[in-house]
Parts: C-alpha cells; sequence; structure tokens
C-alpha cells in the first residue's frame, strides 16, 4: 500500500453547491487515503464497505462476498491492475443501493482480500468509472459528501476545469511535470498517493533529486505538476514503465482531497476548486 505523499499546494477558495442543486447525496468516511461508501444488498442485514475509484474501469465485488451472497458468478477472465494482472468473474445480478441509488447490476467478481489487508476494514467492493458514467459526480472531501449533481452550472471561483479522455475505460486528465510535455494521467480516487508518475529519459536530467537507476519498490521524489495553470510540489512516485499503456501516470487522493472534485462525465470535464 502506497502512503499518502502529499507535500504542498496553494490554498483554495472552496465553494459548496446547495443541496438543492443535488439529486442525491451520500455520505463517505475518508480513511488510508480512501474514499469508504456504505453499499446495502438485500441479502444482507449489514451494508458493505465498497471505495469509490474512479480509477477503476468496471466496478468489483469481492469475489468472496458474491459467493456469500448466492450470486452467479460467470467464467473467469484476466484483468489488468496498477499491480498486474487479476482474474476476474463477470457477475449481472448483483442488486446493491446507497442512499437509494440504484447501482449497477453488472459487476466484476475478484479476490480483493490483499488489498483489504491493508486497510482498517475488508474491502467488499469498489464503485468504478461506471459510477460516473451519464452523471455530474462531485466529491467534497471537506464535508465527506459525494453529490450527484442535476447540473453543474454553479458559479465557480478560483477553480480549474480539465478535460477528460477515457483510456482503457477509465478518466484522464491532462497534466505537466517538471518540464515535461503535456501528458495524461488517470485521476484516480482509488490511489492512496498525490501522483504516480513514469519519468522519462528526458527528465533525468533535470530532476531536483539523485538520478540513479529506479530501485524496486519504485522511489518517491519531490515533483513540481502543474494542473492548468496552477503548480503544485508533490511527493511522486516514479516508475519506469506504463502502469496502463498509452497513460503517464495517476492523479490520487494525495493531492486531489485538497480540493472539491467534480467529474462532470456528460460534459467531459473535471472541475478542481
Amino acid at each position: 500500500m502506497r502512503f499518502l505523499l502529499f507535500v504542498l499546494m496553494a490554498p483554495f477558495v472552496l465553494f459548496h453547491p446547495t443541496r438543492s442543486a443535488a439529486s442525491a447525496v451520500i455520505p463517505f468516511e475518508y480513511r488510508d487515503g480512501f474514499i469508504w461508501i456504505k453499499v446495502n444488498a438485500p441479502s444482507r442485514k449489514e451494508p458493505l464497505n465498497f471505495i469509490l475509484d474512479s480509477g477503476a474501469s468496471s466496478s468489483v465485488l469481492d469475489l468472496a462476498q458474491a459467493r456469500t451472497l448466492g450470486i452467479a458468478i460467470g467464467k473467469p477472465e484476466k484483468v489488468q491492475g496498477v499491480n498486474g494482472q487479476a482474474l476476474a468473474y463477470a457477475i449481472d445480478n448483483f442488486c446493491g443501493t446507497c442512499c437509494d441509488v440504484m447501482l449497477s447490476t453488472s459487476l466484476l467478481a475478484v479476490d480483493l482480500k490483499a488489498l483489504s489487508d491493508c486497510c482498517h476494514q475488508s474491502i467488499d467492493g469498489i464503485l468504478g468509472a461506471d459510477f460516473f458514467r451519464g452523471r455530474t459526480v462531485q466529491i467534497d472531501f471537506r464535508a465527506h459528501e459525494v453529490r450527484l449533481l442535476k447540473n453543474c452550472d454553479f458559479e465557480l471561483a478560483n477553480c480549474e476545469k480539465l478535460p477528460i479522455k477515457v483510456c482503457n475505460g477509465a478518466f484522464c486528465v491532462p497534466v505537466r511535470v517538471e518540464n515535461s510535455r503535456i501528458q495524461w494521467v488517470r485521476l484516480d480516487t482509488g490511489c492512496d498517493s498525490a501522483l504516480e508518475w513514469v519519468k522519462t529519459k528526458a527528465q533525468r536530467s533535470v530532476s531536483k533529486e539523485p538520478t540513479e537507476p529506479l530501485p524496486s519498490p519504485a522511489k518517491s521524489v519531490t515533483s513540481d505538476l502543474q494542473i492548468g495553470k496552477r503548480h503544485y510540489a508533490v511527493r511522486t512516485v516514479l516508475h519506469a514503465k506504463p502502469i496502463f499503456a498509452g497513460e503517464a501516470g495517476l492523479l490520487g487522493n494525495g493531492l486531489l482531497e485538497k480540493f472539491c472534485l467534480t467529474i462532470d462525465e456528460p460534459r467531459r470535464q473535471v472541475i478542481l476548486n
């Protein structure tokens, strides 16, 4: 598990839309660097513990929980994650809700035990990018609320608006690190570090810290991160190879927790304020 690596950022004036602008408000717990949401299943008295993970292309249910709930499990297939490939099983009849919001019935069943062992409680499932599709979802880290907004027309002050590009089934946004050209990184609320970055040969000559070959596991340094017109000094986990093909890295909660984050998938934009 990666540790919270945020170092320094400029202050922002946060703007919170009124509750009347939201069609649903879902409370969450922010712990272990993750966004924990309670999900109800009809055959279970206690709610399930899900993580809201915009960096996962599909929602996931823990394999053991799927079997406990008596859900039919399909044939195995290989899926790519941050730590490599894993076996996943398609399920099509999951009935889950959070605060009366119906969740997708089609998920992947994956063994999440290894990830759960890094957290204070078991991870029963993951709400992935499919939760955001067709919705305007605001994540307010200060209020510990996820809001499903009816629109995104509220007035914004001191914000950065970024375009969204879909890569490998997930949302990516443009950033610049050190002297690199603008590159696309995965907007990943399932990542607890600030930035995971694939270091290019050109960057090695201008790094602020020693440039010896990357050890295993990858080391971290302090980098200048540009988002829109703003610059932040963040702890950056460096990788020698891409985590996902065609993507330059991950932008995680170590930085995102400082914002009120709106993922407006219908308009293909992300707003940080």
